[in-house]
């Protein structure tokens, strides 16, 4: 399995466990993530048209753990290098609730993809809602509240999959504020990041989502957490996975 992120640091914290995973399930995977920091969809639409060499390009071969990295290449050099199975995309996070940023950007990013990669899956990976006193100023989107911005930016990725005519939406978001109802607001590093357990609930969206395999099935567990708050991790990916989001909250 082939699976490319065009993104920022969210999708780098998606593909922080998303290895391990595969190796623990036996799965062959090549990852790879494309991104800069903080990077738009209006940003990546950009450079892809000025085919300008500005990205980080993040590694992982298959049953390999260890990320290899590759600076300055362009967006368009990477899309065409491989037989991508996968494609993601996202909003950078501060404007995932803004329906305006989406558009034309996504759709013809998501065109361009199926253009060049006819046989690969499009997803959107719906990132997270910022933690309750973030001090990010893209907090201010929303009022400084994180319900407010889960609500809106959970119809912004419908609305904007749905233009695009996107394949699967891959329920981060979702599976973050589930979590949070469980086992509190303490998923990021900084209020907007994820920490270990953040970054869990991402990778494992993504190992549900790209191999239609259950996380219930899966060995790799994180390190010092206690087995209850895995389990816990679990229940909350595959309830995100298995509502979806394809329909307004």
């Amino acid at each position: 399995m082939n699976v490319l992120s065009i993104g920022n640091s969210f999708s780098n914290n998606a593909h922080h466990f998303l290895p391990k995973m595969a190796e623990a399930d036996g799965e062959e995977l090549m990852l790879c993530n494309l991104f800069i920091g903080g990077c738009s969809l209006e940003q990546h639409w950009k450079n892809w048209r000025e085919e300008k060499t500005d990205y980080e390009y993040e590694i992982y071969l298959p049953f390999e753990t260890e990320m290899t990295r590759v600076d300055d290449i362009a967006l368009h050099e990477v899309v065409e290098d491989e037989e991508w199975d996968v494609i993601t995309l996202q909003q950078c996070s501060h404007l995932s609730g803004i329906r305006e940023s989406y558009s034309p950007y996504l759709s013809e990013l998501a065109e361009y993809c199926r253009m060049v990669q006819p046989n690969a899956k499009i997803m959107l990976h719906q990132t997270w809602a910022y933690e309750n006193g973030c001090q990010h100023p893209g907090f201010s989107n929303y009022g400084k509240s994180q319900q407010e911005m889960y609500r809106m930016l959970t119809e912004a990725y419908v609305d904007a999959a749905l233009e695009a005519d996107i394949d699967l939406i891959i329920p981060s978001g979702r599976a973050w504020q589930t979590a949070r109802n469980v086992i509190g607001d303490k998923l990021t590093v900084d209020g907007y990041h994820g920490n270990d357990l953040g970054c869990y609930l991402a990778g494992a969206c993504f190992y549900e989502m790209i191999f239609n395999k259950s996380i219930h099935d899966n060995s790799f567990a994180l390190p010092n957490i206690d087995k209850n708050i895995m389990e816990t991790l679990k229940i909350c990916v595959s309830s995100a996975v298995e509502k979806g989001i394809m329909q307004k909250q």
